[in-house]
């Protein structure tokens, strides 16, 4: 892929035309199938660009299903045959993807280890009447980090391939096989982010969905707030706004315990983060969704008034070319305390001396 477009970004508070892009393409999907009020904010900055918008935040084949049954709303023959072609990569993809989720299961219930499949290979199969809709690039897989060598040799002996890079070998690697690709993971996130590991919890009250196992509602809710806030900076392009739909969808169909959830973030750290996410969907849908939750989570009033302003302006994407920036000023702040933020830097600095040598152990243990 090319260059990532960033949609129309504002340098006020105007958070309207900050995420002028975002809303345009969400309206129709969240709210009903009426696209005259898309086509009029996306007009003035071109339909081009806004397509661009639709493809790399994993959007267009819903858009494409949505124009189905739409009123004509004036967008381009060229518009409306990539979104369709879109839609058709998605769906070859996915029929790939949903018989490697099969592999997945035979191969480590074979083996006898515990393991789920989650993020949008996971909840698609769940929430979307239309799975195939949702684009994935990859199958997460979550493993215990102690049966990571038996995981992968399992994996190599049906034919995939193991791939790991030292920037992330503490807790993720890669299994390819044509071409689909396993995201395996021995934690969520990097080790050090959350207070104390939530792998043990989220394996133990995993669902059997037939064909894989999956997280729980609680599970797959506290990943969806608390993930894309410390990988993907919550609003940057690499954030992709169909995990918006993912989490909505998840609101509105489940009925979560709430007093589980609650229970794990705050043992976890993650509080704070799980509130950035639901201000976020609160700012780019106009919804005050699952409101008693925020209200519940949220931080300080320094700390909600500086974070708040942080997403208004997107500063996560302004400064995304400088990364010790949006650290810094955002995914630190995001802990629920300084001794979580100084716990993740420590942890993170340690694991950086050691990548190369924990990349070559597993390449050579496994290989």
């Amino acid at each position: 892929m090319g260059a990532v477009y960033h949609g129309p970004m504002s340098r006020t508070t105007n958070t309207h035309a900050a995420y002028q892009f975002h809303r345009a393409a969400l309206q129709p999907l969240l709210k009903d199938t009426r696209f005259e009020l898309s086509k009029s904010l996306v007009s003035k900055d071109g339909e081009s660009e806004f397509l661009t918008f639709l493809l790399q935040q994993g959007l267009a084949p819903m858009w494409d299903k949505a124009l189905e049954t739409a009123e004509p709303c004036g967008f381009s023959n060229h518009f409306l045959a990539t979104l369709h072609q879109a839609r058709l990569l998605a769906t070859g993809a996915y029929l790939i993807q949903r018989n490697r989720m099969n592999d997945i299961r035979t191969i480590l219930d074979g083996e006898h280890m515990a393991h789920a499949v989650y993020k949008g290979a996971a909840v698609r199969e769940k929430i979307y009447s239309e799975p195939a809709l949702r684009p994935a690039a990859d199958i997460d897989v979550l493993i215990h980090e102690d049966d990571k060598i038996k995981v992968v040799e399992a994996f190599q002996n049906s034919g995939y391939v193991f791939y790991g890079e030292a920037k992330s070998i503490s807790h993720e690697a890669n299994l390819v096989k044509g071409k689909s690709s396993i995201d395996l993971h021995w934690d969520i996130m990097r080790p050090g982010r959350t207070r104390v590991s939530i792998v043990k919890w989220l394996l133990e009250e995993r669902e059997d969905c037939g064909d894989f196992w999956s997280f729980n509602t609680e599970g797959a809710l506290m990943v969806m707030l608390m993930h894309p806030v410390f990988t993907k900076y919550s609003t940057t392009p690499q954030a992709s706004l169909v995990r918006i739909l993912d989490l909505v969808g998840l609101l509105e169909q489940t009925q979560p315990d709430w007093k589980k959830l609650y229970a794990w973030l705050e043992r976890s750290g993650m509080q704070t983060a799980a509130w950035i996410t639901l201000r976020w969907l609160n700012l780019l849908t106009g919804e005050s969704i699952a409101e008693p939750v925020q209200s519940s989570l949220k931080p300080g009033r320094a700390k909600t008034k500086y974070l708040n302003y942080w997403l208004e302006n997107n500063f996560s994407t302004r400064y995304l070319d400088k990364p010790a920036i949006v650290k810094a000023g955002f995914t630190l702040p995001a802990h629920d305390s300084v001794g979580d933020a100084v716990k993740a830097v420590v942890t993170a600095r340690r694991l950086a001396r050691q990548a190369d040598n924990d990349l070559k152990s597993l390449q050579k243990t496994a290989g």
